[in-house]
């Protein structure tokens, strides 16, 4: 009867241990998701960033041709298209409602190219030496593009990263913590059984061994139970979240599960590490006030 009670107490202390950590790697997973969706948006918004290559009314088809090889070729195009005078004047037509042509008498009009940038690439000092090496190219005529929209955006860009890391990074440690104490508290029950191991002359590494091995089955049973946790989240929050998140991108499924899965593993291993260790370095007697 005694043997089963403490069988069952140690399960139930298990068991609220798994399911007290899952819910903190649910939360780190959370942080992860918004952390990747943010760096794909500030992908995205910077890719939608265009400069316009303007092509000179002397060139010709082949060399428009011969460009716009070369450009899809270049590492720092994400897209290209190339608006000719006769489509270009089309565009302002149906803006203005009338034909420029009709008081002009000619299509003034240029040739263009309309460059969306990598965006590794978006950013004004790139883009400064991009335009550049385009000038020097006979039928290129000038480069446009908004320095101050790019700078604008890079600037929000970069300081809503910093926010989100900070954020990350604070909840990350926050979570050692928490794992850390109900690791602890976990092998404290067992402080006298790892004492008495040690007396009899066993080694640190044999001691060790079962406890570690037991933090990593905690770890990685609370972060299966986080990913369900996870996948309850997106059935629930689908049709509200499904305009900013792509419930379709396999990658993000990768990131999270990476995260929880990484991060319960290695806390729980290093928090078993930590208490088992210090068990090891106290005494007999000091055990009783610790």
């Amino acid at each position: 009867m005694g043997k089963n009670v403490a069988k069952y107490k140690i399960l139930n202390s298990r068991l609220t241990s798994i399911i007290s950590i899952s819910m903190v790697l649910f939360l780190l997973g959370i942080i992860s998701m918004f952390v990747y969706v943010g760096n794909q948006l500030s992908s995205h918004l910077k890719e939608n960033l265009t400069i316009s290559v303007v092509i000179s009314d002397i060139a010709q088809k082949k060399e428009i041709k011969g460009l716009k090889d070369s450009l899809f070729k270049a590492p720092f195009v994400k897209g290209l298209r190339y608006i000719s005078k006769e489509d270009a004047l089309k565009e302002l037509t149906e803006e203005l409602g009338e034909d420029p042509m009709e008081l002009l008498n000619f299509n003034p009009l240029p040739s263009t190219f309309e460059i969306n940038l990598k965006s590794t690439y978006a950013n004004n000092d790139s883009i400064l030496y991009i335009a550049k090496s385009l000038k020097e190219i006979r039928i290129v005529k000038d480069v446009d593009y908004q320095k101050n929209l790019i700078h604008e955006v890079n600037h929000n860009v970069t300081r809503i990263t910093s926010i989100c890391m900070a954020i990350a990074i604070t909840l990350l440690f926050i979570s050692f913590i928490l794992i850390n104490n109900t690791i602890r508290l976990l092998i404290y029950s067992n402080r006298f059984v790892i004492n008495a191991m040690k007396l009899i002359g066993a080694t640190k590494h044999f001691i060790r061994r079962p406890y570690i091995r037991q933090g990593i089955v905690i770890g990685l049973s609370a972060s299966i139970l986080a990913c369900l946790y996870i996948a309850g989240f997106f059935y629930l929050t689908y049709h509200e979240l499904e305009m900013v998140i792509n419930f379709e991108d396999p990658l993000l499924y990768t990131v999270v599960a990476s995260t929880i899965f990484a991060s319960g593993i290695l806390i729980t291993t290093l928090s078993t590490l930590f208490a088992t260790n210090k068990y090891l370095r106290h005494d007999t007697n000091e055990l009783y006030y610790i």
